[in-house]
């Protein structure tokens, strides 16, 4: 795959839609084996969407199983009150 902005927009939705950690190994699984997609175009397309969403809400982070979009480490008192507990 050539189209870098394609590749980030597939990955992107990918992620989102899965709503759990990806492995670059399941992503490859994502294209075709008659246009396959190299472990290094995925990281550099990974390394570019991080970039993309520097300063926002949400980020993506590489952890030891894969990649995920999560939020943001600084908006955690916002987001803990998601999941407070209500009295009975």
């Amino acid at each position: 795959m050539k189209d870098t902005a394609q590749l980030k927009r597939i990955l992107e939705g990918a992620m989102l839609a899965a709503g759990e950690i990806l492995s670059l190994d399941r992503m490859q699984s994502l294209f075709p084996e008659e246009d396959p997609v190299g472990r290094a175009e995925l990281k550099e397309a990974l390394q570019s969407l991080q970039a993309d969403y520097e300063g926002r809400g949400i980020e993506l982070k590489e952890l030891a199983s894969g990649w995920q979009f999560q939020a943001c480490q600084d908006l955690a008192p916002w987001m803990r009150k998601l999941w407070q507990e209500r009295a009975p």
